[in-house]
């Protein structure tokens, strides 16, 4: 395993939807999952885009949130979708960024 491998699935990107949002080849993908070979910077730069406008998604979501009529059965009807260009058409960052707004909201009953 690799750090690339660990934001891929951080981001909860399949090995066929990262090649597709990477641009770059399945056997690339797995490459750089399984060996010490490192991707260049470029694509570096677009996981850290997906990871930002997964971010930002997130906490606008926890910001737009009523929290005076917040309860906690509303944590399961979150919804996001993730604005950017680089995240936008895969699930796996829709859940991470859900998941990240959920967790921001559960604070409130903490």
């Amino acid at each position: 395993m690799s750090n690339f491998s660990d934001m891929v699935r951080y981001i909860g990107l399949s090995i066929d939807e990262a090649a597709a949002a990477l641009d770059v080849s399945k056997d690339e993908i797995v490459r750089w999952c399984d060996t010490s070979e490192a991707p260049p910077l470029h694509i570096w730069q677009c996981l850290v885009r997906m990871l930002d406008e997964i971010r930002i998604s997130a906490e606008e979501a926890a910001k737009s949130a009523d929290l005076d009529q917040l309860e906690a059965s509303d944590l399961n009807r979150v919804n996001l979708t993730v604005p950017g260009q680089a995240a936008a058409e895969f699930d796996g960052p829709k859940r991470a960024a859900t998941a990240m707004a959920v967790a921001t909201l559960a604070r409130v009953f903490v």
